[in-house]
């Protein structure tokens, strides 16, 4: 038999099970006769194996759009319906931009003040540039002039004056000594009255004029040697040294002033350069105020989210709501690539993986199931909260196929088979015809008119089926139901009840 005829089968066997089992109070045959419906015939078959879950519907793939606009009270004006869908490139919501606008102007204005200030600023700079560049000139000249006012006196004036002593002392020794010779000869002259007294007197006054003059011309030159060419050098040195100071003096305060006006137009074009990163700031977010769809999907309001993920008492958003940066306002799931997000008990949670079938049905459309495929078990498992805390819950994502036409919605509740495994071939019973009692397992095994609890080995089992591997055969019937009073004939405990192998 295949599974899904042992599913139908057993189906039908279990509604007919419940009506027999309504119609005698739940103990059975009320007139202590088994029907033949309360006892199946074990075979050997295959069924499946699938654990049940229930969760609702997500999108695989869904946009958030949210609010870019500064400050936390933009005012909505427009926002298109929830639960309607849109096309990429929709309005979605527009919210008031008179604020913007305001700042948008005043910003302008700001911008046009800073290109005055740079524009004063850098004609101020170039002053500062071609002012320095002339004081440097002359300074500069001040400095070659000293440099060769010095280098013409030591190699000029020196010497043209040293050659204007000597030549004085040279010329005043000549005269002293033509003189003095002269006045030797006049003495001669004198002593045989050639020459009176009158002019021998006359050159005796000339020759002392000539060696105070001789005198004179070698104490001029000593004195220049020692005195006079030292002083003047001393002033030529110095009038080059003053001027290549000034020079160092005029770099220094022009460089500055030169450094002070290049901050100055920095600092007013960083001005401009920031008032205009906040026009573009404005002009940006006034786009920004009519929001349009980035991709097709269904319109669900972040107010919605919020309040079924937080359970908040967020209001639902409308006309006049106001908005806060980075605040969710719309999300659009792409319906196309639905999921079934549910949740798995942690002691099953280990025999799902991705990639097992799995069938899903909704609440909206009871009557139609779709089949799906596990895409993956979440890593942490999540408590019962407050009601039930040592529950723990892995929630396991299953993707929709896509061969449906049906309007499906995010939130949608929906049940789902999971198919872990399939069992095939082997010796089986439904789940209700087995019994517990302490560590044995046991069915009703019947024996003509009456029951043996009889021991058996289970192993594998489903919502529906139990695999046997020990204790029945092919053919044997078992009592799905508790058999009627006074018609268990050996009970567990007495004569052979063993499993067989």
């Amino acid at each position: 038999m295949t599974s899904t005829g042992v599913l139908v089968a057993a189906g039908a066997a279990l509604i007919m099970l419940g009506a027999a089992w309504l119609a005698s109070d739940g103990s059975g045959s009320s007139s202590g006769v088994v029907e033949q419906a309360d006892l199946y015939v074990v075979e050997v078959g295959s069924f499946d194996i699938t654990i049940p879950a229930s969760g609702e519907l997500a999108a695989l793939e869904q946009v958030e759009v949210r609010c870019e606009l500064d400050g936390n009270n933009n005012a909505l004006v427009e926002i298109v319906d929830e639960g309607i869908n849109v096309a990429e490139g929709d309005l979605l919501f527009r919210t008031d931009n008179a604020g913007i606008l305001d700042k948008i102007q005043t910003a302008k204005d700001n911008v046009v003040n800073a290109e005055n200030t740079l524009r004063n600023r850098e004609a101020s700079l170039e002053i500062s540039e071609g002012y320095r560049k002339s004081e440097l000139q002359k300074a500069q000249v001040k400095v070659d002039q000293a440099e060769l006012a010095l280098k013409s006196w030591e190699e000029g004036e020196v010497l043209r004056e040293r050659e204007k002593l000597d030549l004085a002392v040279l010329t005043a020794e000549r005269e002293y000594d033509r003189l003095k010779d002269k006045h030797e000869k006049s003495k001669t002259l004198f002593e045989k009255n050639f020459l009176s007294k009158d002019e021998l007197d006359s050159e005796a006054i000339d020759l002392l004029r000539k060696e105070s003059a001789l005198k004179t011309a070698n104490t001029n030159k000593e004195i220049y040697e020692k005195y006079t060419y030292f002083k003047e050098k001393l002033q030529k040195e110095s009038d080059s040294n003053q001027a290549i100071a000034e020079m160092g003096r005029t770099d220094k305060r022009t460089a500055a002033e030169l450094r002070s006006a290049q901050d100055n137009v920095k600092a007013a074009k960083a001005t401009l350069d920031s008032r205009q990163e906040w026009l573009e700031k404005f002009e940006l977010q006034l786009t920004q105020t009519e929001v349009f769809a980035p991709s097709d999907g269904m319109v669900v309001y972040g107010s919605t989210i919020n309040r079924r993920s937080r359970g908040d008492n967020e209001k639902a958003l409308q006309v006049g709501s106001k908005l806060y940066r980075n605040q969710l306002v719309i999300v659009l799931p792409n319906i196309e690539r639905m999921a079934a997000d549910v949740k798995v008990n942690e002691a099953l949670s280990g025999l799902i993986e991705s990639g097992q079938n799995a069938l899903i049905k909704m609440d909206a459309f009871p009557d139609v199931l779709i089949n799906g495929i596990v895409l993956g078990v979440s890593v942490l498992a999540e408590d019962g909260g407050w009601r039930d805390p040592n529950r723990r819950d892995y929630r396991v994502e299953i993707e929709l196929d896509k061969d449906h036409n049906l309007p499906l919605k995010p939130s949608m509740r929906a049940k789902v088979d999971i198919f872990v495994d399939k069992v095939t071939e082997v010796l089986f019973v439904p789940i209700q015809a087995i019994h517990r009692r302490g560590r044995d397992v046991f069915v009703y095994l019947r024996d003509g008119d009456e029951y043996v609890e009889q021991l058996v080995q289970i192993d594998r089992n489903s919502e529906l089926f139990v695999e046997i591997v020990g204790g029945l055969d092919v053919g044997d019937q078992v009592l799905l139901v508790d058999p009627p009073a006074g018609t268990v004939i050996r009970p567990l405990g007495e004569g052979s009840n063993d499993s067989q192998p």
